[in-house]
C-alpha cells in the first residue's frame, strides 16, 4: 500500500484550519472582549458571557418592563449592575451591549431594560415621572434573582443618570453605589435656566425619543419650528412629546412637578458613595459640580473622599471629538471604565481601595492638556482675580474691541447696542445636546461682524494663567425694554487671531430675585446684576488673549426674550432693545476668574 504523503499532509492541515476555524467561530464573540479589556486598561476578563433576552420584570402596578440579562457562566452569584434606558436596550449607538458584555466579563451581571413605555416595554413613556416606581421594582426584582448576590450597581449616562439618582436613596438598601455621568439629580435644571427653556434641546429630544420608539429628525426641522412663535403653539405642528412639551412649558419653575422626579431636596436620603463624571463642554457641567460639593457636605466625615469626581475635556458625547482640538492620548473618555471598574470592585465585591482620600477630585487642565487632582473644587490654591471692561481701543484686535484690564478705569463710560430678537445672536459654541456642529470650543468669527455684541479682550498675556473654578461675571446694565436677557461668553483668543469658545452665561432680567417672580425691570434703569458664566479649568497661555463677549441671546440654545414684559412662551408679538452696559468708575463690570496661583 503506498501513503501519498502530499495528500496525507494537506489534508492535516486543512483539518486543523477546520479546527480553528470553528473553535474560532464558538470563541470569537468571546474574544473581543480581550481586546477591548486590553485596549480600557481592564483586567484580562475571567468570565464568558451568557445573555438572556427580552426578559419581563413585573412591577408593582402589573406593568412589565422588558430587560435582556447578561450573566457570567457558571452557578455562582454575582452583583448586578442595572442600566435603565429609553433609547433601546439593544442600541447599537448608544454601546450598550459591548458596555453589558465587558462589565460582566469582569464579573458582574447586567441588566439592560427598557424603561416603561418604550420599545418592548409596557405602559406609556412620561419622561422621569415613573422612574422612581419603576427603579425600586427592579432592584427588588433583581436581588431575588438565583445569579444575584443581593448587591447592585446603577449606571448611567444622561437620562440613565437620572434613573440611578432617583435609585439611591436609603430605601434601596441592595444599591451600593451610583455612577451618574453628564446629567444632573434635579431634573429641572437640566431642561431649564432658571426660567428659561434649552428650548431646541427640548424639541429634539422630544420629537426624536418621546413615541414608543425613537425616530429620524432633522436639525432643519427642528430650526424652523423654533423661530415660529408663539412657543406654546409647538405642540400643534410636534408628532411626539406633545403632552409633555406644554406640561414643561407651563412648569418654567422649580416646583412640585419637577421635585416629585428629583432628589436635590431629597439630599439626607442619600448615603451611597458616587463616582461622578462630567465633561467641561456637557450641558450638566454646572450641575454636576454643585451636586458633588453637596454630596460631600453630606457625607460623614468618618467616610470623607467617599465620593469622587472627574471632569473631563468632553461634550455630552463624550466619544466625539472637536475638530481642530486635540487633546493628548488620554484625555479620550474610554480611560474612565478602568476608575469605573475599580470604584465597582470596591464598593461591592470588597476589593482594596486603591483611591486617594486626599485628593477625590480627578480634572483636566485644557490648554495645558493634563489631568491634576484636587482636594475640593475650586482647588485649594486659587485667588479670584478681578478683570474690568474698560473701553480703550488697541490695535491688532478687530474693531469695536473693549479691553480686560486688572485695573478699573476712573472714568464712567459705556457701551450700546440694539437686540433684535428676530434675528439673535447664533449658539457658536456651546454646551448644547444638539449642537449641530456648533457645540463645543468653536471658533468665533462668524459673529465679529455682528452689530448686536460687545467684545472685550486682555492684552496679549506675558505669562500663562490657569483657571479652576466657577468663573462670574458682574454687570452694570440698563434697557428701554421691560424684561430682556444679557449672556456672556469667555474665549479664548490665540495668537493667530483665531477666537474658540470656552464658557457661557446667560441671565433674564425678570428673574432677577426669583424665579418665581414675573416682574419686569424698569425701562432704563441701571442694575447691578451678577451669574454664573460657568465651572471649567482652562490655561490661557503666553501670548494668548482673555476675550469676554456681552450680547442679549444664545439662539438657538436659549429660548428668545421677545422684549416685551409679557409671556415669553405665549406671545407672537416682540419687540427690538436698546442695551446699554456701564463700566468705569463706580459701575464696575468685571470678569472674575478663578485663578491657580503658584504655591
Amino acid at each position: 500500500m503506498v501513503v501519498d504523503l502530499d495528500a496525507l499532509f494537506i489534508s492535516i492541515i486543512i483539518l486543523v484550519v477546520i479546527f480553528f476555524f470553528v473553535a474560532a467561530l464558538w470563541y470569537v464573540s468571546q474574544f473581543h472582549l480581550y481586546i477591548y479589556s486590553w485596549g480600557l486598561n481592564l483586567p484580562t476578563p475571567q468570565n464568558r458571557v451568557l445573555v438572556d433576552y427580552n426578559v419581563l420584570i413585573p412591577m408593582s402596578d402589573g406593568i412589565n418592563l422588558v430587560s435582556d440579562i447578561y450573566r457570567p457562566k457558571g452557578k455562582a452569584r454575582y452583583p448586578a449592575i442595572i442600566i435603565r434606558t429609553p433609547y433601546g436596550k439593544g442600541s447599537v449607538s448608544h454601546s450598550y451591549p459591548l458596555i453589558a458584555n465587558i462589565f460582566c466579563s469582569q464579573g458582574y451581571a447586567v441588566v439592560i431594560q427598557d424603561i416603561r413605555g418604550k420599545y418592548g416595554s409596557e405602559g406609556v413613556f412620561y419622561p422621569f415621572e415613573n422612574e422612581y416606581r419603576d427603579g425600586t421594582d427592579t432592584v427588588s426584582w433583581v436581588v431575588k434573582q438565583e445569579w444575584s448576590d443581593e448587591k447592585v450597581v446603577v449606571w448611567g449616562f444622561s437620562y440613565l443618570g437620572s434613573c440611578a439618582w432617583v435609585m439611591a436613596t436609603n430605601s434601596m438598601e441592595p444599591v451600593k453605589t451610583i455612577i451618574p455621568m453628564f446629567c444632573c439629580q434635579n431634573a429641572y435644571m437640566g431642561w431649564l435656566d432658571y426660567g428659561v427653556p434649552y428650548l431646541k434641546d427640548i424639541l429634539m429630544w422630544l420629537l426624536k425619543h418621546h413615541g414608543r420608539k425613537g425616530r429620524v429628525v432633522s436639525h432643519e426641522e427642528v430650526d424652523q419650528l423654533i423661530l415660529q412663535l408663539p412657543v406654546l403653539q409647538f405642540d400643534k405642528r410636534l408628532e411626539d412629546g406633545i403632552e409633555t412639551f406644554k406640561k414643561w412649558m407651563y412648569h418654567l419653575q422649580t416646583d412640585e412637578y419637577w421635585m416629585a422626579f428629583s432628589v436635590s431636596h431629597r439630599r439626607h436620603e442619600i448615603d451611597v458613595p458616587i463616582l461622578f463624571i462630567g465633561g467641561w463642554f456637557d450641558r450638566f457641567i454646572n450641575n454636576t459640580m454643585v451636586d458633588f460639593s453637596e454630596t460631600v457636605k453630606v457625607e460623614p466625615t468618618s467616610n470623607t473622599g467617599r465620593s469622587r469626581l472627574i471632569v473631563g475635556p468632553w461634550g455630552h458625547r463624550p466619544t466625539v471629538e472637536f475638530p481642530g482640538f486635540n487633546y493628548g492620548y488620554y484625555a479620550k473618555f474610554r480611560h474612565q471604565f478602568n476608575p469605573m471598574v475599580r470604584w465597582m470592585n470596591h464598593w461591592v465585591k470588597g476589593a482594596k481601595w486603591d483611591f486617594d482620600d486626599a485628593l477625590p477630585i480627578d480634572y483636566f487642565m485644557m490648554g495645558k492638556n493634563e489631568w491634576r487632582k484636587s482636594a475640593c473644587w475650586p482647588p485649594e490654591n486659587t485667588e479670584e482675580i478681578t478683570y474690568y471692561l474698560g473701553s480703550t481701543k488697541r490695535a491688532n484686535t478687530h474693531e469695536g474691541d473693549g479691553t480686560l484690564s486688572l485695573e478699573n478705569d476712573s472714568h464712567r463710560s459705556s457701551d450700546t447696542y440694539i437686540y433684535n430678537p428676530e434675528n439673535p445672536v447664533p449658539s457658536i459654541g456651546n454646551r448644547m445636546l444638539y449642537g449641530n456642529m456648533t457645540d463645543g470650543p468653536r471658533e468665533q468669527s462668524k459673529l465679529y461682524d455682528r452689530e448686536d455684541i460687545l467684545f472685550y479682550e486682555t492684552a496679549p498675556l506675558e505669562d500663562d494663567i490657569e483657571i479652576a473654578g466657577p468663573v462670574k461675571v458682574v454687570l452694570y446694565v440698563s434697557s428701554n425694554a421691560i424684561d430682556t436677557d444679557f449672556t456672556a461668553k469667555v474665549c479664548d483668543v490665540f495668537p493667530d487671531g483665531k477666537s474658540f469658545f470656552l464658557i457661557n452665561g446667560f441671565v433674564r432680567m425678570r428673574f432677577l430675585d426669583s424665579v418665581k417672580a414675573t416682574h419686569g425691570i424698569e425701562a432704563n434703569k441701571i442694575y447691578r446684576v451678577e451669574f454664573l458664566v460657568s465651572h471649567t479649568a482652562h490655561a490661557f497661555l503666553k501670548g494668548h488673549r482673555i476675550q469676554l463677549q456681552i450680547s442679549s441671546s444664545d439662539f438657538p440654545n436659549h429660548e428668545r426674550n421677545l422684549n416685551t414684559g409679557g409671556s415669553n412662551e405665549g406671545d407672537s408679538e416682540e419687540v427690538t432693545a436698546k442695551q446699554t452696559l456701564y463700566y468705569g468708575n463706580s459701575h464696575e463690570s468685571r470678569l472674575i476668574f478663578p485663578v491657580i496661583m503658584e504655591s
